[in-house]
Order: structure tokens, then C-alpha cells, then sequence
């Protein structure tokens, strides 16, 4: 499976959410000159712009369906769109690239084939997704790694962009079965203009860092967190009831409530509102989420602040 570490995670682990400098670790300098290699597949356009594949396996399927080994989700992709394979011969090693039938096909350096050889630099694109095949040391994995990050996470914060949590919220919409739920909060900080005014913007600045600090510290491990803009940030509690997500939400609302914002020797206090809305309940579609989320948090701030609301169920 593709084991890229933002999947899974609402942030860089190894980032504090506020260094936008690319590190390079000792463990890595000391990887890359023994000379170990890997092969991945970097996103170039289409889809998540410096995602990096590794391509570890003697198999693997790439495509749009969640039962592949890495997940494509682009709607250009097909559901099994190609496969790559280690060929080991008895005097070298290669990666082969074959297409599995896909509607929009497969193409190396703008040649649509069926299988070909893939060789160091070459652009492999499906559909309207073009990766970049590499053989690469850890230092050029970990560069990749930090580009992405750049790229897809808020330096503030350690929070996603608004754009790269839409992203994954629409890729959760498209996979939902009829089955499927999930829950979507909006949160923002009560209090944070007195903050601004009483203490200045830095202070401001840095209880807004902290905050996406400790979202990111109380949500579970498949939670997804996006700053939606200023001191508002957006969750998403996949395959989560509307309860359980609450629950959550309490933990993210008590961590906030509790924490003694530290600036230069004076102690502020801050808490934050929150509104959950479900799918399919309250809405399909990206914009019906957010909406109903977005009431309930009203709902939250007319409530006295520091709490949680859930959306009303629409009538039927």
C-alpha cells in the first residue's frame, strides 16, 4: 500500500508547524552516502502536487479503486489503471510500467503504450495525473517529503490548506458507499480579536499556532484537520457517528480551554466553538457539509461560546 506519511496523518509529525525551512537529518545524510536507492513516483501535476509513491513491491497497482495498492483518486484514473513491476533479471534490476486497460491510458514522455521499460526521469502520466519516475537517495526522498509538506500544509499551524482539505474531502465523498458516514466540524477561536488588541498580533499569531498544535494533538490517527481560514479550522472525523465525533470535538474544546498561552511572561486564556455536521444527513456535497457545520457553529457562539453543537437534522 502506498505509504506516504501525510495519508494518514493531519500533519507532518516531524514539523512543529511553523518552520517552513527544508531539514535535512543526520539518519538521512547518513542513508544517502552509503548509497542506498529507492524508486517512487513523484506527483507533477493532476492530483497531489509532490506526493511521493515508493515503489517497494514486485507488483504494484495503481488506479482509483481503494482496493489498490495506491490509491489515485482522480477522476481521470481509472478504477485498476496500470501496474508496475520489479523485473529482476540475471544481470539487472528494472521497473516495467503496463497499462491494465484504463479509458484514458497510460503514457511515458508523452507516448501512450502499453507496457514499456521505465528508466530514471522518465514522466509517466495517467489520465490527467503525471508522476515523475525516480530512482532517488534519502536525501532526495526526504527533500520530496518536505516539498510536499510546503506545499499541502499551513506553516503556521501544521494544519492542512483549506485546498489540500477539500481535496480529501471530496476524495471521501466519492468513496462513500451507501453505507457510509462521517462527521465534519467547523471550529474557531473565541476571543481571539480581544487577544490581538490586548496583547498584539504576535501574541495573536502564535495562540493561533498553538491551537493547530493542539487540534492536532487530540484528534485520533485517521482524523484529517484543515485551517479554514484565520483562526477557523475544519475536521473531518471519518467513518464517525455524529456522537463519537463529539466526544472528540470535547477532548479538542477541553485541551484549548485548559492551555496557558504563554507571550513574554503573561498568560492568556482562550477557547473555542465548534459545529458538527454529518453526511449524508445534512448534505452530499462539499458546499451542504460545510454549511451545516457552519450554522451549528453559530449556534455554538450564540449558545455563550466554548462549546459544541450538532447541526439540526433537515426535515424530510
Amino acid at each position: 500500500m502506498d505509504k506516504n506519511p501525510f495519508d494518514h496523518d493531519t500533519q507532518d509529525p516531524t514539523s512543529g508547524g511553523s518552520d517552513a525551512t527544508i531539514n535535512i537529518d543526520a539518519a538521512t545524510l547518513s542513508a544517502a552516502e552509503s548509497g542506498q536507492a529507492k524508486a517512487s513516483l513523484i506527483v507533477l501535476a493532476g492530483w497531489e502536487i509532490g506526493k511521493e509513491i515508493e515503489v517497494e513491491a514486485s507488483k504494484t497497482i495503481l488506479g482509483r479503486g481503494v482496493d489498490c495498492d495506491v490509491c489515485v483518486n482522480a477522476p481521470s484514473v481509472s478504477r485498476q489503471h496500470a501496474q508496475l513491476d520489479l523485473v529482476e533479471e540475471e544481470s539487472e534490476r528494472y521497473f516495467r510500467v503496463t497499462d491494465l486497460g484504463s479509458s484514458n491510458g497510460t503514457q511515458v514522455n508523452n507516448v501512450r503504450t502499453p507496457g514499456v521499460r521505465l528508466k530514471n526521469g522518465d514522466k509517466v502520466k495517467m489520465g490527467d495525473v503525471l508522476f515523475k519516475f525516480v530512482l532517488q537517495d534519502a536525501i532526495d526522498s526526504q527533500f520530496q517529503q518536505e516539498v510536499h509538506r510546503l506545499i499541502h500544509y499551513d506553516q503556521l499551524t501544521g494544519l492542512l490548506t483549506m485546498e489540500a482539505f477539500r481535496e480529501r474531502l471530496i476524495q471521501a465523498l466519492r468513496r462513500a458507499m451507501p453505507n457510509t458516514l462521517f462527521t465534519l466540524a467547523m471550529t474557531d477561536l473565541d476571543g481571539l480579536k480581544s487577544v490581538n488588541d490586548s496583547h498584539g498580533h504576535l501574541a495573536g499569531r502564535m495562540v493561533v499556532g498553538t491551537m493547530g498544535k493542539l487540534i492536532r494533538e487530540n484528534l485520533r490517527s485517521d482524523d484529517l484537520a484543515g485551517l479554514y481560514g484565520g483562526d477557523e479550522s475544519i475536521i473531518l472525523f471519518p467513518n464517525t457517528t455524529l456522537e463519537d465525533a463529539s466526544v472528540v470535538a470535547e477532548q479538542v474544546r477541553n485541551a484549548i480551554a485548559d492551555h496557558a498561552f504563554e507571550h513574554q511572561g503573561t498568560t492568556i486564556r482562550v477557547t473555542i466553538s465548534q459545529g458538527l455536521a454529518q453526511f449524508p444527513a445534512h448534505g452530499a456535497t462539499p458546499e451542504a457539509l460545510i454549511a451545516a457545520a457552519d450554522r451549528a457553529l453559530y449556534a455554538a457562539k450564540a449558545a455563550g461560546r466554548n462549546c459544541v453543537r450538532i447541526a439540526p437534522t433537515p426535515e424530510t
